[in-house]
């Protein structure tokens, strides 16, 4: 099998580029060449719109430069035939010698396939998840949990290097009352009556903390305060561990207050004529200079800053450990937040274009049709350990990567613990070990990978179709990447499952019909499995070998 690597749209751009400047329109094609990957594979393997680029430039329809196009890119080692479509899409079909190499360099690069170096030299640092220490992980954490932990390793595969942060909001009024709830249901447990403060927590894992309290700190309330925190992040470990995230570091709030860094974030502030201004004793950030809807608070009159200077302290702190871009993961309620602090960074001489910010929309949890909102634990909501529990890790991060973050998920707990077609996760893991059993199967029946696939012999629709699902990969992995889109595998996995439960229910691989047929199959769903695995593992979800 051919291993050569071709860079499919590399070359298909430098053939258009070529074309454009024989005809006297170089000029007017001075943006990148846009190759798309078309929706249907009726329109193409790949389509550009060069010819709509062109024709706004040359005043001309794009129609009749696409026909143009259509005309040169005449047959060659990549390219099979062209169409043209619409308005002026130019549909590119590939050429045999394409899918003939496609499968061995899967082969060759095994798990690594897919992969690439688009992103080496970046450094970025992922903050996600970052819930207040003052409860266990809900299933809101969880979707973004997971988004996070496979945008990382999407990340990763293109070359960037990656750290993983949590920040744990140890300073404020949150973990203060936490401390409190703490120390009133250490007088419940011993007789007296729990007073929670109003704005106190009242779950179960309270009463659990109490009954843990050493002896002697019941009444020492910043001891309270460390020891609880210290056991509510225990504990958000372990649950986090159950979904396979793990974080590189987890950074603190209360330190950026000890190291003086959050007052160094206000003198950077205030070193900018005009961002600053104090009113009845208080600093604010002009943020309407910015297009905020109004000027925001930094430091109240009493001394104590508001949520947007630690958080200015602590992207300017991100920025001070060498990384060239900052990713932040945040609920949807964070939205003006994220906006007002990226406009701060800038005032404070920051980079804010280096700092991207991703909002996770909510999830709402479904048993069929009704709702699931009560958890016994949490006493409000329902925590990513009962769900995990009930309904297993791996349908818990593709069913939360199964839609873009920007759009709202409905969670159907019944459907994913269905082992069943109907569930999307099964079904792909299905596929999987049915390649598995195939190649298990040819193994033992003498059947042997020959070093040279011809296209002819994986010439049926079902064949090329799982060629063609293989050899996008790569470029799907890129838009993965290049958009901060994880979430595209999961449908691209589907489809690729799809395909090859087609392939499995109307072709054999032993006894094809030749030596060369049945090789060119073993080799074709050697290529799928190891496709699906990787994909798979990049969402954070096992690759069953049977089922």
């Amino acid at each position: 099998m051919s291993t050569e690597r071709v860079d499919i749209r590399q070359h298909l751009r430098a053939r258009i580029r070529q074309i454009a400047e024989a005809q006297g329109w170089g000029a007017a094609l001075s943006a990148e060449v846009v190759i798309e990957l078309p929706r249907e594979f009726a329109h193409g393997d790949l389509s550009t719109t060069a010819s709509f680029t062109l024709a706004k430039a040359l005043k001309k329809s794009p129609k009749e430069i696409a026909e143009k196009l259509a005309s040169l890119l005449t047959p060659d080692g990549v390219i099979g035939k062209v169409e043209v479509a619409g308005a002026g899409y130019v549909n590119i079909f590939l050429a045999d010698p394409v899918w003939e190499s496609v499968l061995g360099e899967i082969t060759a690069q095994g798990d690594s396939y897919g992969s690439s170096q688009s992103l080496a030299g970046e450094k970025f640092l992922v903050e996600f998840v970052s819930a207040n220490p003052t409860g266990p992980i809900v299933v809101a954490n969880a979707r973004a949990a997971s988004f996070g932990d496979s945008l990382c390793r999407v990340l990763q595969a293109a070359g960037a290097e990656v750290s993983r942060e949590y920040y744990v909001n140890d300073a404020g009024m949150q973990v203060k009352n936490l401390a409190k709830s703490v120390a009133e249901r250490w007088k419940e447990a011993h007789g007296g009556t729990a007073n929670l403060p109003e704005d106190g927590y009242h779950g179960e894992y309270v009463k659990e903390l109490a009954e843990k309290l050493p002896a002697g700190m019941e009444n020492d309330l910043d001891a309270i305060t460390t020891f609880s925190i210290k056991g509510i992040l225990e504990g958000q470990k372990a649950d986090l561990g159950l979904l396979d995230v793990r974080f590189d570091n987890w950074f603190s709030e209360k330190s950026l207050h000890d190291r003086g860094e959050v007052k160094s974030a206000l003198d950077a502030l205030k070193a900018n004529p005009g961002m600053t201004e104090e009113r009845e004793g208080a600093v604010w950030f002009k943020a309407t200079m910015f297009g905020d809807e109004k000027d925001r608070v930094v430091m109240k009159a009493d001394g104590n800053p508001t949520y947007l200077l630690p958080d200015l302290a602590y992207h300017r702190n991100k920025f001070s450990r060498g990384f060239t871009r900052l990713i932040n993961i945040l609920g949807a309620d964070h939205q003006t937040e994220a906006t007002t602090l990226r406009n701060a960074l800038g005032a404070a001489g920051g980079d804010k274009e280096r700092l991207e910010v991703i909002i996770i929309q909510f999830v709402h949890l479904k048993r069929g049709n009704e709702k699931v909102v009560m958890s016994k634990r949490s006493g409000s909501i329902v925590t990513l350990r009962e769900l995990v529990e009930e309904v297993g890790k791996d349908a818990a991060r593709f069913f939360f990567l199964l839609r873009a973050p920007s759009t709202h998920l409905d969670f159907d707990m019944d459907l994913a613990k269905k082992q069943t077609d109907e569930n999307p996760v099964y079904y792909i893991q299905y596929a999987h070990a049915r390649l598995n059993s195939l190649m298990a199967y040819a193994q033992k029946e003498g059947v042997k990978l020959l070093p040279v696939v011809s296209a002819a012999d994986l010439s049926e629709p079902e064949c090329k179709l799982v060629l063609r699902k293989l050899a996008r990969y790569p470029m799907v992995m890129e838009k993965a990447a290049s958009g901060r889109a994880p979430h595209i595998l999961t449908h691209e996995m589907l489809e690729l499952a799809q395909a090859v439960h087609g392939f499995y229910t109307k072709h054999r691989v032993v006894g094809a019909g030749s030596p060369g047929m049945e090789s060119a199959r073993l080799a074709l769903v050697t290529a799928a499995k190891r496709v699906i695995a990787n994909g798979l593992g990049l969402l954070g979800v096992s690759a069953p070998e049977r089922m």
